[in-house]
């Protein structure tokens, strides 16, 4: 597996690296290795796994912003009428990196969804700059990173210090705009609604030109090539604001002013790749677990750190193999940054965000990254104890979800790749299956589709398709109506695959076993007619099984439709020979959708199965008896009676001896029991049918 190298963010003064840094490895073909993160202890593609599962990729690349800042922007036009304003909508839902809104548990601050009103005519710059600006920048004496608004000026926004005018920030955080009378609307991609977004809003003045003090950023050596110079030179030339923020240790907040660089974080936000954005959203979860409380660390402090990682690793090296090395690296940066005490700006590299902490808060910070650090698998279960995405299966945890991956961890067994090979399926089929049974088919089908794409060079054998596996897990749904929702999704989404013509079937006998639920004409009618159309298109299918033909025939056999169901059976009958594996089994989910004689055996031995010509000649003689063709019903007992022999199977004897009871033939259908309970001397209900037809035999040579 590739590792991105990883190397220190540059500052003023370049800062220590923690530990030997990863050297990439080189482009090729390896055999498929397990490498251990020994740190965490937790074997890197276990933890890949996991960590796919838990926030998937599919679900990142749904978090659009688009929709809902065109819809806050139509709601802030009623309210910003004139060209002196305008509003940029800033915070993480925007960037692309808001966590989904729980629906179990409750997180602070996010997602975030914050307005920045501009005041387009308060124009601020350099004195330098030879231009008339509304106010000038000074950073005399001021905390690195901020600013005063030199005007030259009194009035309603101004205030004095030492004899010179400065723009109020106090004053001017006054002139936002005003939520009274505002309505609100909802949006599922987070708080929406007017009211919310104008109570966490901030005055900006624009800066136009690009800051000195920023220009460094420009021109620093980025061994990613992101941002690219195109990228940098539009954030240039869009500038940047001021906002009325002071240094929390500032003596002078009233005048004090900050750089924002908002708008082009939101730039570089939105250029990242899904899976570096996953990453992100998969160090805000641990952030919020063990570092939000108390709040000295910020998630603006974890971006600026994971901003700085992306100069270092190029984005082609953000993989899905590289996610969970990555994810651990820039734990490490955090706690090399706490450790150090500083977190360079992103913009002005020789500002620190986190001057101003205490180094009481420091001592406390460090042992609950570095158990962050030790411990990143638990951490992330210790998160879905207390919240839930409204993705995640909700009856059962992720602990036994991923039971299976967890016991290979602990085993730590020599022969790694084949125990997560065997923790790898059990953990998947369990989480699908939790998905579906509670009616998230995306989230289940996604569940495979992962494990087949993500692991084809890990996994030693063949797992079988997408669709293969997905088909198995919904024969074992109990609950109907879930049964046929998921079959049918999973008819639309895989229309084009070649094993579609066995899910259609499967589909089809859905159908039939629900024919039998319903309970008006009406009702049984149209759902007749669905169930035929669906085994014809399945039938029609390439590759079609004679096992679909069989059970085809049967609906028609129990809708009392046996001159069409004949053709049917004639055609697998001779047709077995191309398909002689193919077969057919009844469960207890079938149950409705058989006669009595199966049924019974259902009752007996929890299912039936036999070979599907087996099952044809059955439905065929009972077809013929139904229809008062007793002749050809005992014609096709001959050939029923020889495939019967051939097979040796006490299933088939059963079957066998069913019909010729049908044809009155009771001391055949004795020799038919006696030879099932010859082949399986525990088939009680052979026992049981041998006995019942040798008394009825022996009644009729009396009578």
């Amino acid at each position: 597996m590739a590792t991105a190298s990883v190397q220190g963010m540059p500052t003023q003064e370049a800062a220590p690296t923690p530990g030997p840094t990863p050297e990439a490895e080189p482009a090729q073909e390896p055999e498929p290795t397990l490498e251990w993160d020994w740190t965490g202890n937790v074997p890197l593609p276990h933890f890949s796994f996991f960590l796919n599962q838990y926030l998937p990729l599919y679900h990142v690349k749904k978090i659009q912003s688009a929709s809902l800042e065109t819809e806050i922007h139509e709601q802030l036009a009623t309210l910003v009428k004139t060209a002196d304003k305008s509003c940029e909508l800033i915070g993480d839902v925007f960037e692309g990196w808001a966590l989904p809104p729980v629906v179990v548990g409750k997180l602070e601050d996010s997602p975030r969804v914050h307005l920045m009103l501009v005041y387009n005519d308060m124009v601020c710059g350099d004195k330098e700059d030879d231009q008339h600006y509304f106010a000038t920048v000074n950073t005399k004496d001021t905390n690195s990173g901020y600013l005063r608004l030199v005007t030259a000026e009194e009035g309603r926004f101004t205030a004095k210090y030492k004899d010179v005018i400065y723009i109020s920030a106090k004053k001017m955080s006054e002139y936002c705009l005003q939520p009274a009378g505002v309505g609100g609307a909802s949006s599922s991609e987070g708080p929406a609604d007017l009211k919310t977004i104008l109570s966490k809003q901030v005055v900006a003045f624009p800066h136009p030109k690009w800051p000195k003090k920023a220009e460094g950023w420009a021109k620093r050596e980025r061994i990613s090539g992101w941002p690219s110079q195109d990228m940098i030179k539009k954030i240039m030339l869009a500038g940047c604001h001021v906002v009325p923020w002071s240094h929390p240790q500032s003596k002078t907040k009233e005048i004090d002013w900050q750089y924002s660089f908002a708008v082009a974080e939101r730039i570089l936000m939105q250029s990242l790749t899904d899976i570096q954005r996953q990453c992100l959203m998969l160090l805000k979860i641990m952030y919020y677990e063990s570092l939000s409380f108390p709040r000295i660390l910020t998630p603006e402090h974890i971006k600026v750190l994971f901003l700085w990682e992306c100069e270092n690793i190029p984005q082609a090296d953000w993989t899905d193999e590289s996610l969970p090395s990555i994810l651990l690296c820039l734990v490490d940066r955090i706690l090399h940054a706490v450790i150090y005490g500083e977190i360079p700006h992103y913009f002005l590299g020789n500002t620190n965000v986190i001057d101003h902490i205490h180094e009481e808060f420091i001592f406390d910070l460090m042992p609950r990254i570095s158990n962050v650090r030790q411990n990143p698998l638990q951490k992330l279960l210790d998160f879905s104890r207390l919240h839930t995405f409204p993705f995640w299966p909700r009856n059962t945890s992720w602990t036994q979800l991923i039971e299976p991956i967890l016991a290979d961890i602990e085993s730590q067994q020599d022969d790694l790749q084949k125990g997560f090979i065997n923790a790898i399926l059990p953990a998947s089929q369990t989480i699908a299956k939790c998905h579906i049974d509670e009616g998230r088919f995306e989230e289940g089908v996604e569940t495979y589709r992962d494990l087949s794409q993500r692991f084809k060079d890990v996994l030693s054998r063949d797992v079988g398709s997408v669709l293969s596996n997905l088909t198995s897990v919904a024969l074992s749904i109990e609950d109907l109506d879930i049964s046929v929702g998921f079959h049918e999704y999973l008819a639309k989404t895989f229309s084009d695959d070649s094993r579609i013509a066995s899910l259609k079937g499967n589909l089809g006998c859905m159908y039939h076993a629900k024919y039998h639920e319903v309970t008006t004409d009406e009702e049984k009618q149209q759902m007749a007619t669905k169930t035929e159309a669906t085994f014809q298109e399945a039938i029609a299918s390439p590759g079609s099984s004679i096992a679909t033909r069989t059970d085809y025939a049967n609906f028609l056999c129990q809708t009392g439709k046996y001159e069409d169901a004949i053709p049917q059976l004639l055609q697998i009958i001779e047709g077995r020979t191309s398909q002689p594996s193919a077969g057919n089994m009844y469960t207890k989910e079938e149950y409705k959708t058989v006669d009595k004689n199966i049924q019974g055996e259902i009752d007996a031995h929890k299912q039936i199965s036999a070979p599907s010509y087996i099952y044809s000649y059955y439905l065929l003689v009972a077809s013929y008896v139904a229809l008062g063709q007793v002749e050809d019903a005992k014609e096709i007992l001959k050939e029923f009676e020889e495939a019967a022999y051939s097979l040796k199977d006490d299933a088939a004897y059963s079957l066998l001896g069913y019909s010729f009871v049908r044809t009155e033939n009771y001391k055949s259908a004795t020799t038919a029991f006696a030879k099932a309970v010859e082949i399986n001397p525990k088939n009680e209900l052979a026992m049981e049918n041998e006995l019942t037809n040798t008394a009825l035999a022996m009644s009729l040579e009396d009578g």
